[in-house]
């Protein structure tokens, strides 16, 4: 399965369903626009109109009628539309702008941390960090749905840094761990892809365009409260007047709240299979997400949620919770038989084998104990990358350790002991600086982190800095700039930056400054293979060079193995020279790459890894940079 297709496939879909989104509320503009030309013209000719045409005739004493267009009205009909439906849009977004952890908590999540007691929760949480270490994307907060007896799960938020996953009872306790794993990957692909936020989006123009359905509905209402006086003059066709704009108003805006339904449902059910084949991209096992599928396929109504506001909460669920057919018209996912064969072709269709014997919460097969045993073959001697490194890292972890970076007022002591030279005199300068901005006991925590961490190889390091960053992300706001200024005084202290400084600070500062950066809709800007050669030749050049440090001959034989395997980009003989490959310009290409298609992406990364793997053997330089190249496009699963 190309799951880089998939995403392509999936991402260009939406793009068109968005256009017929925009087409629609244009759509609803012109249909107001005619509608209020018809209603001035039955005002000029009903009742009483004689008497006032002579004052709202147009200057040029033309006949006025509906056909006509007239592009100073249509401006202002548009205009008038666009205030109410944006307004509206602006309102219900900063009503969901309060962060996952807020969503979690609407829907009776209980926050669990690394600190957790309990076996399953423990290992849920386990999880959630591998899937971070391995995708290089910000730990979400941890929340399990303690009421919630269905398979389902959820993750809230707008961006990677105020993300929320949230896991029913039932699905933290009942699914296997490769299962946990594919429900926790499908989420974390939700929150990669930018669907929290175009979901919130499209959430903002559904009820924008409900608003206009609400304001027709309340005319009428008024007008069926009043009635007009016998002796007033024309009230009769002032009342006839706002009827017919109230029935506009209901019946345009009621047909738009249709079609834009209509179009949301269509485009979370494409972002529900671009987030199934993320997850299999990043687990690297689809079998897993598949089983998951299979067991909520088993018991479809059994997954419904409890919780009082489980309508709003539908279009982020793993799977539909309010109980309803999935073949539906305005179904919020695909079809389970769908999805699952998608990720199992084999699969006959058949849900009856998947059934949980009981619906309680203390299975048999998934006690605490028979769990832990088969957790201590699995995890046990786990090595190599992606989610099986992460996994024995996490185990292997000193207890001491697991603890400080999990703690947010220790957690900085482990960042700044990661970027303390070993040269004496340039240690004593940032050590000064870490006392005069954060006291001596930092000082004390940094000297001796350095001294425990200083002989580990460097994918430790690194897998012990994410924990650090994310331990750090709990602070306060003011914490953690003073923790992006420390680290950035720290890196530049000596004059000289090594990789793995510059991979640190790039990381603290894209998760802890106020400007960090932000997956979105922006950052899913259309880029071709063609417009980025210049920065694509550069970053095959930084690793080829990386890895022949005195050998320009061999270095580009490297280059053109990658070059042979990025096609799109016609590469050709635009080998970089040596000189031109610093960490500074490598950067700079890769945030203009990261706008890459995913297809395009794919290319790159096969590109990189067959420059690295040119020569038959991966340095810790090379393997670093690779690691870079795909943390800084966006691509998880693909770690080394």
């Amino acid at each position: 399965m190309n799951f880089f297709a998939r995403q392509e496939a999936a991402r260009r879909k939406t793009r068109v369903l968005l256009v017929y989104y925009a087409a629609a509320v244009f759509t609803i503009v012109f249909a107001l626009y005619v509608a209020s030309r018809a209603l001035f013209w039955m005002m000029l000719n009903g009742d009483g109109g004689r008497e006032r045409r002579v004052s709202l005739v147009v200057e040029d004493d033309r006949r006025f009628t509906v056909a006509e267009w007239d592009g100073k009205w249509f401006l202002w009909v548009a205009g008038l539309t666009l205030v109410v439906v944006g307004g509206a849009t602006l309102w219900r977004r900063a009503t969901l702008a309060e962060g996952g952890a807020a969503v979690a908590r609407s829907a009776g999540g209980r926050e669990i941390t690394a600190q957790s007691k309990g076996f399953h929760e423990r290992r849920l949480m386990n999880v959630v960090e591998e899937m971070a270490l391995a995708s290089g994307m910000p730990i979400p907060r941890v929340f399990v749905l303690d009421d919630e007896p269905g398979l389902n799960a959820f993750a809230a938020g707008f961006s990677p840094n105020d993300a929320a996953v949230a896991v029913t009872r039932a699905a933290m306790e009942q699914l296997s761990r490769d299962e946990l794993q594919g429900v926790v990957g499908h989420e974390f692909s939700h929150i990669a892809n930018g669907d929290m936020r175009l979901n919130s989006w499209l959430l903002g123009v559904l009820f924008g365009i409900l608003c206009l359905s609400v304001t027709g509905r309340e005319l009428l209402r008024f007008v069926g409260r009043c009635r007009p006086r016998s002796n007033s003059k024309g009230g009769g066709g002032a009342m006839l007047f706002v009827l017919g704009c109230g029935l506009a108003l209901w019946g345009i805006g009621s047909i738009g709240v249709f079609f834009a339904r209509l179009i949301q449902c269509s485009v979370t059910r494409e972002r529900e299979y671009l987030a199934d084949a993320s997850s299999v991209q990043f687990t690297r096992n689809p079998q897993g997400l598949a089983n998951a599928l299979k067991r909520i396929g088993a018991t479809p109504l059994r997954n419904t949620l409890r919780c009082a506001n489980r309508d709003e909460l539908t279009h982020l669920l793993l799977a539909s919770g309010s109980g309803l057919g999935l073949e539906a018209l305005f179904a919020s996912h695909p079809p389970i038989r769908e999805r699952v064969r998608h990720l199992d072709p084999s699969f006959d269709g058949d849900f009856k084998p998947w059934r949980v014997k009981t619906l309680t919460f203390e299975d048999v097969r998934n006690t605490p104990q028979q769990e832990a045993a088969r957790e201590e073959q699995l995890v046990t001697g786990l090595v190599g990358g992606g989610l099986t490194g992460a996994a024995g890292f996490l185990r292997s972890m000193d207890d001491e350790l697991r603890r400080t970076v999990a703690h947010p007022a220790d957690a900085a002591g482990v960042l700044y002991g990661l970027l303390l030279s070993d040269k004496e005199e340039t240690r004593k300068r940032q050590l000064g600086r870490v006392l005069a901005l954060e006291g001596q006991r930092m000082v004390n925590a940094a000297l001796g982190w350095q001294k425990r961490l200083k002989e580990e190889d460097r994918r430790v390091r690194r897998m012990v800095a994410e924990l650090a960053v994310e331990g750090v992300r709990q602070r306060d706001p003011g914490a953690r700039a003073m923790c992006v200024r420390v680290a950035r005084e720290l890196t530049d202290a000596d004059g000289e930056v090594s990789l793995f400084e510059y991979m640190l600070e790039r990381r603290v500062e894209a998760r802890l400054a106020p400007t960090g950066a932000h997956r979105g809709m922006a950052a899913q800007a259309a880029l071709t293979a063609g417009q980025a050669q210049m920065e694509a030749s550069l970053v095959l050049g930084t690793l080829a060079y990386a890895g022949q440090p005195a050998d320009d001959g061999l270095a580009r034989a490297a280059w053109q193995a990658g070059s042979a395997r990025m096609t799109a980009f016609r590469l050709g003989e635009l080998v970089p020279v040596r000189e031109s490959c610093t960490l500074e310009a490598f950067d700079r290409a890769l945030s203009r790459l990261a706008g890459l298609r995913p297809a395009a992406k794919a290319e790159l990364v096969a590109g990189c890894e067959a420059v690295v793997g040119a020569d038959g053997q991966w340095t810790a330089d090379e393997t670093e940079l690779l690691q870079a190249v795909c943390d800084l496009l966006g691509v998880p699963g693909l770690t080394v």
